[in-house]
C-alpha cells in the first residue's frame, strides 16, 4: 500500500469517525428544533418590539392567587425581564420561559415551553392575559399590581401550535375581569401580581 493509498484511507475513516460523532449533535438539534422556530418567530420582530408591548409589566413582582374574595401568597418571584440574547423572558418559580408574541394593546403574551418541559407540555406554547396595572387596592402596601391569567387547553396543558394559542375563542362567561378575585379565568380566579422593583435591563 503507497503512501498515497494509505493517506486516503485514513482521512475517510477520520471523516466516517467525525460524522459518527456529530450524530448525537444533529438529533438533539433537531429534538430543540420546534423550540428554536418559535424563538425565531419572536425575535424576528425585534428586541425592541417585544420588549416595547412587555413595558406596562416588565419588572420584578410577587405572584400570588385569587379565590373566594380574597389574594394570597405573594411568596413567588415573578419576573418579566431580558435575557442576555435578548428575548423576553417570563419566570415565576422554578420555572423559566421565553416569549415569543405579546401585545401591549390587547395585554396578551404567548411563551413556549423548553422540549424538556413535563405533564406534556414540551414545546408547547401557553398564553397569558393581563389586566392594566393598578395603584389602588393592592396588598402588602405594593405600589402597583396587575392580575393575569393563563389560558390551557381542555387537557390543561399547553397549545400545540403557537397559532392555537394565539386564536384560541375565549368563553366571556369563563374568561372575564368582572370580578378577577373570584372568577374569570376558566372558572378560577385570576393571579396577582405586586409590584416590587423596576424594569431590569437585563436578565441577572
Amino acid at each position: 500500500m503507497n503512501k498515497i493509498t494509505k493517506f486516503t484511507l485514513v482521512m475517510l475513516v477520520l471523516t466516517f469517525a467525525t460524522n459518527c460523532g456529530q450524530s448525537g449533535k444533529i438529533d438533539e438539534s433537531k429534538a430543540n428544533e420546534s423550540l428554536f422556530v418559535g424563538l425565531l418567530a419572536g425575535n424576528s420582530a425585534g428586541q425592541t418590539s417585544v420588549l416595547s408591548s412587555l413595558a406596562e409589566i416588565r419588572g420584578v413582582w410577587k405572584d400570588g392567587f385569587c379565590s373566594g374574595g380574597t389574594c394570597t401568597g405573594f411568596t413567588t418571584t415573578l419576573s418579566i425581564a431580558q435575557d442576555p440574547t435578548g428575548f423576553g423572558i417570563w419566570t415565576t418559580g422554578s420555572g423559566y420561559f421565553r416569549i415569543i408574541e405579546s401585545s401591549n394593546t390587547s395585554r396578551y403574551l404567548i411563551y413556549q415551553y423548553l422540549p424538556t418541559a413535563t405533564f406534556g407540555n414540551a414545546s408547547k406554547y401557553t398564553k397569558i392575559l393581563w389586566t392594566e396595572p393598578q395603584t389602588t387596592e393592592c396588598e402588602n402596601s405594593a405600589t402597583k399590581c396587575f392580575y393575569y391569567c393563563t389560558v390551557l387547553n381542555s387537557s390543561f396543558t399547553g397549545f400545540s401550535t403557537i397559532d392555537e394559542a394565539r386564536n384560541v375563542v375565549l368563553d366571556s362567561t369563563k374568561y372575564n375581569t368582572s370580578d378577577p378575585k373570584r372568577s374569570g379565568c376558566g372558572g378560577f380566579g385570576w393571579s396577582k401580581a405586586l409590584f416590587q422593583s423596576n424594569n431590569p435591563t437585563s436578565w441577572p
